[in-house]
């Protein structure tokens, strides 16, 4: 059983020499596939009103696209590769399959929740819960349901072996033909026990089976039956089906990647054992029937017998943040603080590193704590004001703390009596580190840190580069520390520990920075 875990973490032991609760994490992801443009597209919808499919449901129930996930995959004819299809109408392929086109970044009426291949492989189809046919390369339009009122949404779809037609099959069963495709049956007049889920057609295109989400099978036209599990306690729901090159057998699979097969459909394995990340949406039969693909909702391909694993789609499903930002600065390592609301005092906080091929995850999301009184844009702060400033600020050359130096690659001053950061906005030397005699009181001590007092904040810290130099009384001392147990005066703070690995991590040779703001704001940093 060759198999593909989705966002398997790997842990990389070479980026500290100190050991830390919270192990660096690469999260490897291959390179962003950029949609090419639209080659044919036929675009007719109407009003749908839900989906049964896993991953779509969610999106269809609030009438609109909603965040993308893996729905549908389809292999090329010869096995050797396949596309894997999101709900906001992306199409990512792998292997030997090619784009042809998709619908990213176009606002839908409906998710989409089913592809199918044209016979040559040199085209595909997308369909939306309402039935809106999407046609890309040699994969022509043969009509939809956009004039039709739809008892159920639809659910899936499957093509003839010409390429000259399709099928469409709604949640209830109800069948919609085009082109060749001639009707068979459907259960659209029956009082179904669980709600259709998919269809395959048989190989001479003279029939087809629905499967329903209990495993039922109803078989039209030449399509035999097999077997169903309409008796079985499932431990989780039907989500699809796929036929065998004879037709003389298919398979089911389940939500948790269980896999039923029937016929001359041999077993070759399953995620049935498996902890998933994201429930499987669908599945594709491999060469000669000899093996099958699954696609989990976050777009991890699981590949059993002759299907090869040739890579999946969890990065273009669930991009990094960071390359959803407008600029990082030119910054290999990047920080990301992200709060809910401008108002919230908590955050999240991610590391991010570039190491020539792509961007890759590290750390996180770890838990994190922001200002007071929650967020500003870093213009319009004042000094005292206990918000956050939003942006993307350098980490500072020199990192502090009343500790010995944790491991830090940056130069580190441990702090001593007479170390204070000056916060009085009518100073020469507002917002910087300041050495006085131990006992002194300087001029600026009334509105100043004494840092060597503060280690329960302080026990190491870096400072970000906000107001520096200095454009007028906006604040000072906004700085990445210590967790204490309540807001700050405008700093990120974040549990000791999980503050030790970063700072530990944080190279100045790759000139990190640390992007922060509300999630409304800040991908245009």
């Amino acid at each position: 059983m060759a198999l593909s875990l989705p966002l398997a973490p790997q842990r990389d032991q070479e980026r500290s020499t100190r050991s830390h609760s919270l192990a660096p994490l690469r999260l490897r992801r291959r390179s962003t596939f950029a949609a090419c443009a639209v080659v044919a597209a036929t675009l007719l919808w109407c009003a749908g009103s839900g989906v049964t499919n896993t991953a779509a449901q969610a999106a269809a129930a609030t009438g609109s696209s909603g965040p993308s996930s893996a729905v549908a995959i389809a292999a090329t004819p010869d096995g050797g590769g396949y596309w894997v299809a999101s709900s906001t109408g992306g199409v990512y392929p792998f292997g030997d399959a090619h784009s042809y086109g998709s619908m990213a970044g176009t606002a839908l009426n409906a998710p989409v929740v089913g592809m199918a291949a044209t016979p040559s492989g040199q085209g595909y189809w997308l369909v939306a819960s309402d039935g809106g046919i999407f046609s890309f390369g040699n994969a022509s339009f043969f009509g939809s349901t956009g004039g039709l009122r739809l008892n159920a949404p639809i659910v899936g779809m499957a093509a003839t072996p010409t390429g000259r037609g399709y099928w469409l099959v709604a949640a209830d069963g109800g069948i919609f033909s085009y082109g060749d495709a001639s009707f068979f049956g459907s259960t659209g007049g029956l009082r179904l026990n669980a709600p259709v889920v998919g269809m395959a057609a048989t190989p001479s295109g003279h029939g087809y089976w629905l499967v329903a989400s209990d495993g039922g099978i109803f078989s039209y036209g030449d399509a035999s039956f097999h077997g169903s599990t309409g008796s079985i306690h499932l431990n989780r729901p039907m989500v699809g089906m796929t036929a065998t090159p004879s037709g003389d057998g298919y398979w089911l699979v389940a939500a948790d990647g269980g896999i039923f097969s029937y016929g001359d459909a041999s077993f070759f394995g399953s995620t049935g054992s498996i902890q998933l990340n994201e429930p499987i949406d669908g599945m594709a039969a491999g060469p000669g029937g000899g093996g099958y693909w699954l696609v989990a909702a976050d777009g991890g391909i699981f590949n059993f017998g002759s299907a090869a694993f040739d890579g999946s789609a969890t990065a273009d499903i669930n991009p990094l943040l960071v390359d959803q930002l407008a600029s990082t600065g030119g910054a290999q390592q990047v920080l990301i603080a992200d709060a809910p609301s401008a108002a919230s005092t908590t955050a999240t906080l991610t590391a991010y590193e570039n190491d020539g091929v792509g961007w890759y995850q590290v750390f996180g999301p770890m838990p994190a704590v922001d200002g007071a009184n929650g967020w500003l844009p870093g213009p319009s702060r004042s000094e005292g004001d206990d918000t956050t400033p939003e942006g993307m600020y350098a980490i500072g050359s020199m990192m502090y703390g009343t500790d010995a130096d944790p491991g830090t690659q940056f130069p580190y001053h441990q702090l001593v009596c007479g170390d204070w950061w000056d916060e009085d906005s009518a100073s020469p030397t507002y917002n910087t580190f300041q050495h006085v005699a131990c006992g002194t009181t300087p001029p600026f001590a009334r509105d100043s840190e004494a840092l060597w007092t503060e280690g329960n904040a302080y026990p190491s810290m870096a400072v970000i580069n906000y107001n520096t130099p200095p454009a007028g009384p906006l604040g000072s001392g906004i700085f990445l520390h210590a967790d204490t147990g309540s807001p700050t005066q405008g700093c990120v703070s974040l549990p000791l520990n999980d503050l030790d690995a970063v700072l530990d991590w944080l190279n100045p040779a790759l000139h990190p920075v640390i992007v922060m703001g509300p999630d409304s704001v800040i991908r245009s940093f």
